[in-house]
């Protein structure tokens, strides 16, 4: 692995792990049972220990992002390229972000916060697919080699194929992004 995806991978799952200061913190202030899930009407309706919700999640969210980190970086090897695709480079993040949003808002309804989960989601969710469906068309076609599985046989349908999920990213965002009035 690369210095530059050695670094990239220690301080994503250090931010995976960041939360659980905050956790130990507030970690008197917080009931026994924590809400884990929650219906679309910003109710809990699974909950788990506190130990679990405080400590365990983070650090299989840790897990996860390394064991993903580590896959792309074996993928690219195999392929002998250096250069990452945009894309990925966004999405190395994803895990990260996601991690400390929802951990806060899994910290905050037990404190008694008014918390929009389903918003906050929606928001989270519309600005994701908005940036993957901007970079997807900008794509090269030798750069679409490294992460699309099957590769089309030309470049003009990997072209093809790449605006329209482009654009479908794009206006499922702006769906996720509409829909936060309703919800």
């Amino acid at each position: 692995m690369k210095k530059k995806n050695r670094k990239t991978l220690i301080l994503s799952v250090i931010i995976c792990l960041l939360p659980i200061l905050l956790g130990s913190i507030l970690y008197n202030k917080l009931p026994e049972q924590m809400p884990i899930h929650f219906t679309i009407n910003d109710v809990p309706d699974n909950y788990a220990h506190k130990n679990f919700a405080l400590f365990g999640i983070p650090v299989i969210a840790a897990i996860v992002q390394a064991i993903c980190l580590i896959a792309v970086n074996i993928r690219l090897n195999k392929l002998k390229t250096d250069e990452k695709p945009k894309i990925l480079k966004i999405m190395e993040w994803f895990i990260p972000v996601v991690t400390v949003l929802i951990y806060v808002i899994m910290i905050e309804v037990p404190l008694g916060s008014t918390v929009y989960v389903g918003k906050s989601i929606c928001l989270i969710l519309g600005i994701l697919f908005m940036i993957i469906g901007n970079y997807i068309p900008k794509m090269s076609y030798e750069m679409g080699k490294t992460i699309v599985h099957p590769m089309p046989k030309s470049e003009k349908s990997f072209r093809k194929m790449s605006k329209i999920m482009g654009y479908s990213f794009i206006i499922m965002g702006i769906v996720l992004l509409i829909m936060i009035i309703w919800i």
